[in-house]
């Protein structure tokens, strides 16, 4: 897919990209170093858990890995073709909320607000991920870096440079690092409340969203 996208699917994937960042890196300061926003650590961790026998923490591991898939569940569920819909909207109100009930959650004392951080990026990278056919996806970078060293190779070969989609890949790179500095600076003075950040951004996103779509539907 060639990222030819609207310009309101730019702002958002950076905002995205910036959230996710931020839910990451509370995971890391706050949750035992543990991911939400990817699960191939988490899944790593929790073989070791299981080699080991210690069923708490594989239990626990396996929660957060549960709560991302059902978050991408979510948006499989709702989703139906890749048009920008209220569908979009919904989801992004439903992860700002998994966000918030985390941020709430983890404050208290719960550790099971790491399932709700994680379902919020799994229904975020759906998301992103249906909407773009796979060409983007907003809550990990391992994709982002095996892609750009792909197309390097093929430029190194004489293929044109495909700016768009290296632009794309900048866009969520650059927000997904400085979501992690904000979470790092805030992280010191508010701990877990640090998710009401990615909160208000995907709320945000929903609000953009919606006005971009209501006033679509008025020039028709």
């Amino acid at each position: 897919m060639g990222i030819e996208v609207p310009r309101i699917v730019w702002v958002g994937t950076g905002l995205l990209a910036f959230a996710a960042g931020v839910v990451n890196a509370v995971g890391y300061l706050g949750y035992e170093h543990q991911a939400f926003s990817h699960m191939t650590g988490t899944v790593t961790l929790q073989s070791i858990a299981l080699e080991g026998r210690n069923w708490d923490a594989a239990q626990q591991l396996l929660a957060v890995v549960a709560g991302f898939v059902a978050g991408s569940f979510g948006a499989g569920t709702l989703l139906r073709d890749r048009s920008l819909s209220v569908a979009y909207v919904a989801l992004l109100v439903v992860e700002a909320a998994f966000f918030a009930v985390a941020a709430a959650l983890l404050a208290g004392g719960t550790g099971f607000g790491a399932c709700f951080a994680a379902a919020g990026c799994g229904m975020q990278n759906a998301m992103t991920s249906f909407y773009s056919g796979s060409a983007i996806r907003s809550t990990h970078l391992t994709g982002f870096f095996t892609d750009f060293g792909l197309v390097l190779g093929q430029i190194c070969r004489g293929n044109p440079a495909p700016r768009r989609r290296l632009g794309m890949w900048g866009l969520v790179l650059v927000g997904f690092s400085v979501g992690g500095v904000v979470a790092a600076i805030a992280f010191h003075r508010l701990g877990f409340l640090t998710l009401l950040f990615p909160s208000v951004t995907a709320a945000l996103c929903a609000l953009g969203l919606w006005l971009h779509l209501h006033r679509a539907k008025l020039r028709q």
